[in-house]
C-alpha cells in the first residue's frame, strides 16, 4: 500500500477570533493542530508539514500558508490533506470545487475533514461536502453584508470606523469611533498648511520637513506607539510629496469625516475599487478642527490654481506599479518638454537619499510591449490568460465599468445645469457661477477621458500578440510591479508579471 503522508492545515480568521471567549479554545490554531496530529497518530498518517494561517478569511486566496501547501501538493510532496473541518480549508464553494473536487484527484491528493467526516475516498459523501461548501459560502455572504451595512450606517452618522486615526488625531480612549486632537502631530499639520500658504510647493515642503527632522506620520506613530499601517516600507522615515498632498487635501482637518472612498469588489477578494466622490460618506463638524475653514479654503484655491493645463485627463496606466530599484521608493510621473517621464519620488525630495532614475513613459511602454510579446509567444496560452483575468483583474474591471463613469458624468452635467439656473435666479453671483462652472467642466473633461481609455473588452491572446499601445486593463491584469534602476547608458528594467 502507498505510504500515507499528510499535510495538516489549520486556519483562524479574525471573525473566529472575535467569537472566542477566554475560556473557548474550540477553534484556536493550537486546538486544531492537536486534533489533527491526534487523528494522524490514530490512523497511521506520517505528517509532512503543518500549515497554519492566522487572521485570514476562508475566502481569501492570498493566504500564504494555504498557497504554500497548494504549491507542495502540486509537487506531490504528500498524498493527503487533513483539516479540522472543510470550512477551515475554505469557505468559498469555487475553491472547494477547484481543489477538493477538481485538482486534488488529478494530483492524487486525498482530502479529509475530521469533524464533519469529509473524505474524498468516500464518494458517497461528495454531495454532503458540496452542501457544506454552499452553506459556508452563504455564511460568508451574510457576514459580509452585515458588516458592510453596519459600517455604512456608522459612516453616515459621522462615526470614525477606520482601523487607524489620521495623522494629527488619536482615537478617544472612551469612544473609539470619535477622534480627538493629538497636539504634537497637529502642530505639524498646521505647519504644512502655513508653508503652503506662504508659497511653498509640496516638494519644497517635504524637503523642509526632512531637513528639520520632523517625523513623518509613520515614524511619528511608531515613536508614540500608536497603531498605523506603513504601506511604503522603503524610505519610510521620509516625507514625500504624496504625504504632503494627502494632508493638504484631507477634509478631516476642518472637522469633517470623509469615509467610504473605497470598497471591496467582492467578499471573496481583498482588492479594493476607488469610489467616485459622489458616493463618499461625508459628514461635517464631527470632531474638533485642526485647520480653520478660512485657511482650508485658501489652500484649496491655491491647489486648483497650481493644476497646470495639459497634465490632467491622461491616465497613468502603470499607476502604483513603477518603483525605483535603488531605494525601493515609488516613481512618479512628471513632465518635461511636453513629454511624460517617470522619476523616483525620493530623488525629488532628497537627492542624497537616492540619485534616482529617470525614464520616459514612451520608452518604458515600448519595453513592456516588447517583452510581453516575447512571453506571449513562448509561454502563455489563452486558458492561462483567461484564468489570470478572472483572478487578477476583477478590481480593474469593476473600477473601469462604463456605467459607473457614465453615472458620474450625468451627475456632473446635472450640477452644471443646476448652477446655471441658480445664477439666473440670483442664488449665486456671476463670479461664483464662473468658478463652479470651471470646476465642473474640468471634472467632466477628466471623466470623459477615463471613458475614452476603457477597452471594449478584456484582453485576449490574439489581441495582445499584436498590441501596439499599453492600456490600463492590460497593465493592471498582467503586471505585478516594475523596477527601474541602473544608469542612462546601462538601464535596468525588471518586470514582474502576474503569471
Amino acid at each position: 500500500m502507498q505510504k500515507q503522508i499528510a499535510a495538516l492545515y489549520a486556519r483562524l480568521s479574525q471573525e473566529d477570533r472575535n467569537k472566542l471567549s477566554r475560556d473557548d479554545e474550540s477553534e484556536s490554531i493550537i486546538n486544531q493542530q492537536n486534533i489533527l496530529t491526534d487523528y494522524c497518530k490514530r490512523n497511521g498518517f506520517e505528517i509532512y508539514d503543518i500549515y497554519k494561517d492566522e487572521d485570514f478569511s476562508g475566502s481569501d486566496r492570498e493566504r500564504p500558508e494555504f498557497n504554500r501547501m497548494i504549491s507542495d501538493a502540486r509537487k506531490k510532496r504528500f498524498n493527503t490533506i487533513i483539516c479540522k473541518t472543510q470550512s477551515r480549508f475554505a469557505r468559498d464553494m469555487e475553491l472547494i470545487e477547484k481543489y477538493v473536487n477538481g485538482l486534488f484527484p488529478i494530483w492524487g491528493i486525498r482530502f479529509i475533514s475530521v469533524v464533519d467526516n469529509g473524505d474524498t475516498m468516500n464518494r458517497a459523501n461528495r454531495k454532503t461536502r458540496q452542501i457544506f461548501a454552499l452553506t459556508d459560502q452563504w455564511y460568508l455572504e451574510d457576514l459580509s453584508e452585515n458588516i458592510r451595512a453596519t459600517l455604512s450606517n456608522k459612516r453616515r452618522q459621522g462615526l470614525w470606523v477606520g482601523a487607524f486615526a489620521p495623522f494629527g488625531y488619536i482615537k478617544d480612549p472612551q469612544n473609539k469611533n470619535r477622534l480627538i486632537i493629538d497636539d504634537e502631530a497637529a502642530n505639524t499639520v498646521r505647519y504644512i498648511f502655513r508653508l503652503y500658504l506662504n508659497g511653498m510647493g509640496v516638494t519644497s515642503i517635504a524637503r523642509i520637513l526632512n531637513t528639520e527632522r520632523i517625523p513623518n506620520p509613520a515614524t511619528y506613530k511608531k515613536q508614540h506607539e500608536q497603531s498605523f499601517q506603513n504601506i511604503h516600507r522603503d524610505c519610510s522615515d521620509m516625507w514625500h510629496t504624496y504625504s504632503v498632498q494627502r494632508i493638504l487635501s484631507n477634509q478631516i482637518y476642518i472637522g469633517n469625516t470623509v469615509q467610504g472612498r473605497q470598497e471591496k469588489v467582492s467578499y471573496k477578494s481583498s482588492k479594493q475599487r476607488q469610489k467616485p466622490p459622489s458616493e463618499w460618506d461625508i459628514v461635517e463638524n464631527t470632531h474638533e478642527a485642526i485647520i480653520s475653514r478660512k485657511v482650508w479654503d485658501k489652500a484649496q484655491k491655491l491647489r486648483k490654481e497650481k493644476l497646470k493645463s495639459g497634465k490632467t485627463g491622461k491616465p497613468n496606466v502603470l499607476a502604483g506599479k513603477v518603483r525605483c530599484l535603488n531605494c525601493g521608493g515609488s516613481m512618479r510621473v512628471y513632465y518635461s518638454g511636453g513629454k511624460r517621464y517617470f522619476r523616483c519620488n525620493t530623488a525629488f525630495v532628497d537627492k542624497s537619499r537616492c540619485g534616482g532614475m529617470t525614464i520616459s513613459e514612451t520608452v518604458l511602454h515600448g519595453e513592456i510591449i516588447c517583452k510581453l510579446k516575447t512571453i506571449l509567444e513562448k509561454y502563455l496560452d489563452q486558458n492561462m490568460l483567461s484564468e489570470l483575468i478572472n483572478t487578477q483583474s476583477e478590481y480593474s474591471e469593476q473600477y473601469l465599468k462604463p456605467e459607473t463613469l457614465n453615472s458620474e458624468l450625468a451627475k456632473l452635467n446635472n450640477r452644471l445645469n443646476s448652477i446655471y439656473y441658480d445664477k439666473l435666479d440670483g442664488l449665486i453671483t456671476k463670479e461664483e457661477y464662473l468658478s463652479l462652472k470651471k470646476r465642473f467642466s474640468e471634472e467632466i473633461k477628466t471623466v470623459k477621458s477615463e471613458l475614452s481609455h476603457i477597452p471594449n473588452n478584456t484582453p485576449n491572446l490574439n489581441q495582445l500578440k499584436t498590441i501596439s499601445k499599453l492600456d490600463y486593463l492590460t497593465a493592471q491584469t498582467l503586471i505585478e510591479k516594475i523596477e527601474i534602476g541602473g544608469s542612462r547608458n546601462n538601464r535596468v528594467i525588471n518586470i514582474y508579471w502576474n503569471f
